[in-house]
């Protein structure tokens, strides 16, 4: 389980310095919960930078998951 566990968090890491490679900010953040509704995992663009929100309480699968699917739908040649 434990070694699982650093796969996954390995896994992370890289997905992350994909995106800094593709000049995209990865924040992970407590996403705040109000009733009524539930914050994601999203992304954005604040001052021109391109930055994905990971929700840092969602399971470290959700985060490798979204990541990665918000990287795989990057257009590379976008002005």
């Amino acid at each position: 389980m434990a070694r699982s566990k650093q796969n996954n968090e390995a896994r992370l890491q890289e997905l992350i310095g994909a995106a800094k490679q593709k000049n995209i900010e990865v924040r992970t953040e407590k996403l705040l919960r109000e009733v009524g509704y539930r914050a994601h995992s999203g992304r954005c663009r604040v001052m021109g930078q391109d930055v994905i929100l990971l929700d840092r309480d969602a399971p470290l699968g959700d985060q490798i998951d979204f990541l990665a699917s918000a990287l795989a739908d990057e257009i590379p040649d976008r002005a």
